[in-house]
């Protein structure tokens, strides 16, 4: 998928993404953070930032001396992170739509990126690129999931989408990216290859009781969303239709979100 079909998928999900943050996206950015270490007055790039489930809790550990850089290419998420920041008060944040790959800035205490770094295009030279934007000392977080989250979810998602399309359904890309990563010991060796030092990964658990409802907002308001793409409604509700099926004959009753959260130093 190209930057700009990315930046389209996560703008038509900007409603729903906001409906599930408080039970998804806002309690893997905290650990994130927490994992980060951030100390005040740094200075911190939040990659692929969303609506700032990660951004939003580094300025508040950066304090008013620090500040945070959060860009992402959905202009319909980056509107909605800058609100939620408004509502706290928060002037040491700026959400900027921009692409990760071309960022310039300058040195950072901490480069983090949450769920993003499989939607770059070649990941290994990006996220090589975003170290290069540390000083010296700084650090890099990267947050994947862990091998098996999301997967049976995507998996029965798919086979819905492929029974409205009559076709097979290929995993994305991004899925393959992120399963190279998908294991501590994984993650520890390419966060290494990227010629960080000091590299640690930690487990961050997360499984989400789940109905019908949360189920089809999650679909709704993640990158999943893009196996939507080219639906007109009435296919779209076949699609839900479907999958909700699936859901109930699988016995699936909730949502694995472990994450893996690893991070390093530059040298």
């Amino acid at each position: 998928m190209t930057a700009a079909g990315i930046g389209t998928v996560f703008d038509s999900a900007a409603a729903q993404y906001a409906e599930v943050s408080p039970l998804l996206w806002d309690r893997i950015g905290a650990a994130t953070v927490t994992a980060a270490a951030i100390g005040a007055g740094e200075r911190v790039l939040d990659v692929c930032c969303g609506a700032g489930a990660s951004a939003i809790p580094a300025a508040r550990a950066a304090q008013p001396h620090g500040h945070v850089d959060a860009i992402d290419l959905a202009g319909e998420l980056l509107a909605h992170g800058q609100r939620r920041a408004a509502a706290e008060g928060l002037q040491n944040v700026r959400f900027v739509q921009a692409d990760a790959t071309a960022w310039q800035g300058p040195a950072y205490d901490v480069v983090q990126c949450v769920h993003g770094v499989f939607f770059l295009p070649d990941m290994d030279a990006s996220v090589s690129r975003l170290a290069d934007l540390l000083r010296p000392g700084g650090r890099l977080v990267i947050t994947t999931w862990a091998q098996g989250a999301m997967e049976g979810f995507g998996r029965l998602l798919g086979e819905a989408v492929g029974h409205v399309r009559r076709a097979q359904v290929e995993p994305p890309s991004s899925r393959q990216a992120a399963s190279r990563i998908g294991t501590e010991e994984d993650l520890h060796v390419w966060l290494a290859a990227r010629g960080l030092t000091q590299v640690t990964v930690t487990r961050f658990p997360l499984r989400i009781p789940l109905d019908g409802a949360l189920a089809w907002r999650v679909v709704l308001g993640s990158g999943f969303r893009g196996m939507l793409t080219g639906l007109e409604e009435p296919a779209a509700a076949q699609v839900r239709a479907t999958f909700l099926r699936l859901l109930g004959e699988r016995g699936m009753t909730e949502l694995d979100a472990t994450s893996l959260i690893g991070a390093g130093s530059r040298p």
